[in-house]
């Protein structure tokens, strides 16, 4: 298994308690899709960067956008927009998933600048513990978004 296989394996934890912690939660509002792609962002590469110390930059954003866009249609797809018509939904979705990945490839440059900078990445050692808190701190985080706590 490469590394990369070893991230989308990671990834695929939040994927699966995602889709758990927001079973019943049939709408959501974009400003809390945003909310939850931030700190998506921030732990997809919290994830990449502890694991996938071998990959080039350019690789490690394009694996970012890979999984926030699997997220994003595992988890968001089934949900419905409160304010927009259900006959209408599945147009208006894409466009809204278009306009959320521009801002959210922008959000990885500047997580990534701001974590270097401050000293997230130093000397960070891979273990299954670190990613084991990321997991669990998004998850905790999510819950608390969707639910409005």
């Amino acid at each position: 298994m490469n590394t990369k296989d070893l991230i989308r394996q990671e990834f695929q934890k939040i994927i699966d308690e995602s889709k758990k912690s927001a079973g019943e939660i049939k709408k959501i509002a974009v400003s809390e899709a945003w909310k939850v792609l931030q700190l998506l962002t921030a732990s997809v590469i919290q994830i990449i960067e502890n694991i996938g110390k071998d990959l080039s930059s350019p690789d490690k954003k394009a694996l970012a956008l890979e999984l926030i866009n699997k997220f994003y249609d595992e988890v968001f797809n089934t949900v419905l927009l409160p304010w927009i018509p259900t006959i209408v939904q599945a147009w208006f979705k894409s466009y809204i998933k278009q306009l959320l990945m521009l801002f959210v490839s922008s959000a990885i440059d500047a997580m990534v600048t701001t974590f270097r900078n401050i000293g997230v990445f130093a000397d960070n050692v891979a273990t299954t513990q670190n990613e084991s808190i990321v997991v669990d701190n998004f998850i905790s985080n999510f819950h608390s978004i969707i639910r409005n706590k």
